[in-house]
């Protein structure tokens, strides 16, 4: 009797399993992603994980991961993620991710997202990012800026772009004017210090380097290739 209750509780998670639309092979992997995805990437809201093209316990052709408020150790809070995932391999045995060839990510990185992550800066206070597409911006910030003679109470404001470098977006700060007044070179200079960068991928185990920085509305779009290997 208890083999055959053993038998038929077996079954029922199989069929629990293909009823959802995945094999168990299949479902295997993505839980292991789904459990490797906060070290990956970071911790989220929620993931998704699709798999393509199964290869049976030693991995997958293609996952594509998608993430919603994901938060990157060294990054502001990311609204979107999407990761796409190529050649990935993994041990079935120990269900630990082994190694992906090639990792491409797009995120979308809301304004207000970053005026929030930037105000938590030290020598930064208020601060408001404005968004000019293609890739220019503008931050509005009360910091601390030493024997730098500043109105008091005045809010500062600058004007710059942002850059890919590496696996890090940076600001470059262009003018820098309180009240209306330029300030000088060496003010432009330490709030670049304060500000930057304005994200940074680089403790990620996925090796990225952003490629692209772009801004489409309130928004600025990222994009990063990469690769892992444990």
């Amino acid at each position: 009797m208890r083999n055959r209750f053993t038998r038929r509780a077996a079954l029922a998670a199989l069929l629990a399993v293909i009823g959802a639309g995945c094999s168990p092979g299949e479902r295997q992997v993505e839980q292991t992603i789904e459990r490797e995805l906060p070290r990956l990437v970071g911790p989220a809201q929620s993931y998704a994980v699709d798999v393509e093209g199964l290869q049976g316990t030693r991995g997958a052709e293609r996952v594509t991961v998608t993430g919603r408020r994901v938060q990157p150790e060294g990054a502001p809070v990311l609204d979107q993620v999407v990761v796409t995932l190529r050649g990935v391999r993994y041990n079935a045995a120990r269900r630990e991710l082994e190694a992906v060839e090639s990792a491409n990510l797009f995120a979308r990185l809301l304004a207000t997202d970053l005026s929030t992550y930037l105000d938590t800066r030290p020598g930064l206070s208020a601060v408001a990012v404005r968004l000019e597409p293609p890739d220019a911006a503008g931050v509005r910030a009360r910091p601390e800026l030493g024997q730098i003679a500043v109105p008091a109470g005045a809010t500062v404001e600058t004007s710059g772009r942002l850059v890919a470098r590496g696996p890090r977006v940076a600001y470059e700060v262009a003018e820098v004017r309180a009240a209306g007044v330029p300030l000088p070179a060496v003010a432009a200079r330490r709030l670049s210090e304060a500000i930057n960068p304005v994200v940074d991928l680089s403790a990620l185990p996925l090796a990225l380097q952003v490629t692209e920085v772009r801004m489409e509305g309130a928004a600025i779009l990222l994009r990063a290739v990469g690769r892992y290997q444990r």
